[in-house]
């Protein structure tokens, strides 16, 4: 019997997370089932973790796929390039995570497990929200953002596109943090950040302009 195809964009361990909250919730009965295959540009083996790697080329148009890297610039290429071919950018949900009933979830976003987004939070297209993070009610996560493990964003915070916060950072209430910036790890955000910056420490400071625009060197 054919099951229509889920496509996941990337095989590294992100892509392996991705690929399980698909498959949890499969075998939960959340979703249908669905044939998982991981998608890899010039790839060199030809299934991973026990599921298939095809290119992009071969997929089937008009599937559904997620994007599973962490790096907010390529998170859109790849949405570029997998639209550009007639596939589908869906939202993947683990069945733990927390989700209010008056948030606003768009296309191609991962909630990983045990995240909670609460009342009238608004998680725009191709974001990914990592395992145990906290998004507050009226936050904005703009598009193309990424939010790690365990981060905790206060109320009415908004996270401009492309923006990186780090695992077990803090951002108070109702700041901003600008496009293309990056929040360290662990760090405290009491102050707006600006845009194209890295900020790092407790309380967070502006530590240099994010030149590359790069998260992982």
């Amino acid at each position: 019997m054919s099951f229509p195809k889920w496509y996941i964009y990337g095989a590294g361990g992100f892509g392996a997370e991705t690929m399980d909250i698909l498959s949890t919730a499969i075998k939960g009965g959340v979703l249908p089932h669905y044939d998982g295959c991981f998608v890899v540009d010039d790839a060199q083996e030809v299934e991973v973790y026990g599921y298939p790697i095809c290119d992009l080329s071969e997929c089937q148009p008009g599937s559904n796929i997620t994007i599973a890297v962490g790096e907010p610039a390529t998170r859109t290429k790849l949405w570029d390039r997998a639209v550009s071919v007639g596939l589908v950018p869906t939202s993947l949900i683990a069945p733990s995570a927390v989700i209010s009933q008056y948030c606003k979830i768009e296309d191609g976003v991962i909630i990983a497990p045990l995240c909670s987004i609460q009342a009238r939070a608004h998680i725009k297209q191709n974001v990914a929200v990592n395992t145990m993070a906290i998004i507050g009610h009226d936050v904005t996560v703009e598009v193309g953002a990424v939010i790690s493990s365990m981060a905790n964003l206060g109320g009415a915070v908004t996270v401009g596109q492309n923006a990186y916060i780090g695992m077990g950072a803090l951002i108070k209430e109702r700041l901003l943090i600008g496009a293309n910036s990056i929040v360290g790890m662990g760090s405290v955000v009491h102050i707006d950040i600006p845009e194209d910056v890295i900020a790092l420490g407790n309380p967070a400071r502006v530590a240099r302009r994010n030149a590359d625009r790069k998260v992982f060197k």
